[in-house]
């Protein structure tokens, strides 16, 4: 049986939650499972004579939670409640807390099944969620800008016209730590404020760099994610979303932030006077 303070919260695609134990609900939780484990794929390989074998890669599978709970009372209109909830081919995200009030994580799952005993006083189920991304997510991001505001009121105080309270400086190099064990995917968003030719974004300890082979004009967004499973590239200009995956230059280069302290830079070659950037990152973890 799960620890009192622990916490599970189910959201639907409807925006619908549902909180696992509930103290307002005749359900009560046996288990949960899945969310502390890790499960991979490790490939090996072995030459003819060889003792033992050479690793060659490995991958992390998808994860299965389970949730066993017993139906107390009021079977009919709870069962109802829970196969309304859990609707197959309908994306959710589930949260865990360890302790209610705590640091919760986050990820995304497709209902595997839900099974319910058809009699007895006390009705166990089972709820088998797939989580395709293994991987749990913090609940808040993290964004960095490059650019400050920097306060221009000096003591003594002397006004002049026009007076500036502050002025933003732009900064083309950011460093963002990554505390996990996990590659961070990033959201990174340049703005133009007019026209700027091909922005890049370099990591400078690899020297990598992601760039797009476009020109942007006054008011143009890009947004690029580089998560796995989210690799895209949009342009909103004029108000109209595109997709512009096919202007990456090759070889396209998709940075993640490694463990540690990661340093870019933005850069443009043309117009980077007109151009600002920023990073979102999220926290990723291999367990709850």
């Amino acid at each position: 049986m799960p620890d009192d303070t622990q916490l599970v919260v189910c959201e639907n695609a409807r925006g619908e939650k549902i909180r696992l134990p509930d103290e307002n609900s005749p359900i009560s939780i046996i288990s949960f499972d899945g969310f502390g484990s890790m499960d991979f794929d490790v490939k090996t390989s072995q030459n003819s004579g060889q003792d033992g074998e050479n690793y060659n890669t490995s991958q992390a599978q998808k994860r299965n939670l389970t949730i066993t709970f017993d139906i107390q009372s009021d079977y009919q209109r709870q069962r109802d409640r829970l196969h309304s909830f859990f609707q197959p081919r309908s994306w959710g995200t589930v949260y865990y807390y360890e302790t209610e009030g705590g640091e919760g994580r986050k990820a995304r799952y497709q209902v595997e099944s839900l099974q319910i005993a058809d009699y007895g006083v006390s009705r166990t189920g089972t709820l088998s969620l797939i989580c395709p991304d293994p991987k749990f997510y913090a609940l808040t991001d993290s964004l960095t800008s490059f650019a400050e505001l920097q306060g221009g009121i000096t003591w003594p105080l002397e006004l002049t016209n026009p007076f500036e309270a502050s002025t933003v400086v732009k900064e083309l190099i950011k460093t963002i730590a990554n505390d996990s064990a996990v590659p961070m995917g990033l959201t990174i968003t340049f703005r133009a404020g007019g026209t700027v030719v091909n922005p890049s974004m370099m990591d400078v300890a690899t020297g990598k760099l992601l760039k797009v082979n476009t020109t942007m004009h006054a008011g143009d967004k890009i947004v690029i994610t580089t998560g796995d499973g989210n690799k895209h590239v949009r342009l909103t200009s004029s108000g109209a979303e595109t997709n512009i995956n096919n202007l990456m230059a090759y070889p396209p280069v998709w940075p993640q932030a490694q463990p540690g302290d990661n340093i870019y830079r933005y850069n443009a070659d043309d117009g980077i006077d007109a151009l600002s950037a920023s990073i979102k990152t999220t926290q990723v973890y291999w367990g709850a």
